[in-house]
């Protein structure tokens, strides 16, 4: 982003020691209200995994009752409903601070790992399971966001079932660099929308993720 003017400082949400996981709507709307209040020139966006959100989580709801009636909902459909409903709580709780052009709300589908399901040979590589194993679970999905949000068959669960004593923060910054940016962006639809509204941000932007 850095290239185009666009310089990201990353943040975690809750009190200092918070290490993430169980992400409550209140705990983030109360951050992204500090940051917006900050410094005027600043956007805000998030990246939260769909499977860590609670159940209270704006556009959850509708989520799962259009499921329980029988909707096939792509990962981007349910991705949508959801920013599309955290975007109207934080635009309504804090129209003083520009939200509306300020805010750009992102869930990941379903979680940050289903990113690394991106190029199946790096990620069989540096994880050392079997290539077949991996493709299997590609094949299952039209792209790696796809991969579901079950509580049995996050892509994270998948790895670890995979291979015994896999270690999600550091396996997952060494799989994501050996793939690429542009290779995880070519085969994760969703996750490349989201950086496209952020290359297109007023240019000089500072921003909050």
């Amino acid at each position: 982003m850095a290239h185009k003017g666009i310089y990201m400082h990353p943040a975690l949400i809750g009190k200092p020691g918070h290490k993430g996981g169980d992400i409550r709507f209140d705990r983030a709307k109360n951050d992204i209200g500090n940051f917006l209040r900050q410094c005027n020139d600043t956007y805000i966006s998030t990246m939260f995994d769909y499977f860590r959100i609670d159940s209270k989580w704006p556009g959850k709801w509708e989520v799962r009752w259009q499921i329980r009636n029988g909707a096939t909902l792509t990962a981007i459909h349910k991705a949508e409903i959801l920013e599309a409903a955290t975007r109207n709580k934080i635009v309504s709780a804090f129209s003083d601070c520009d939200s509306e052009n300020r805010f750009v709300p992102y869930i990941e589908m379903h979680e940050f790992e289903a990113l690394l399901f991106s190029d199946a040979n790096i990620l069989a590589e540096k994880t050392e399971i079997d290539v077949s194993q991996i493709r299997r679970i590609v094949e299952e999905h039209n792209n790696p966001e796809e991969i579901n949000d079950d509580p049995g068959k996050t892509p994270a669960k998948r790895l670890e079932a995979l291979k015994n004593g896999y270690r999600k923060v550091a396996m997952g910054k060494t799989v994501s660099e050996a793939i690429g940016i542009q290779a995880i962006r070519r085969q994760c639809p969703h996750f490349n929308n989201w950086l496209t509204k952020l290359e297109y941000l007023k240019g000089g932007a500072k921003g909050e993720i």
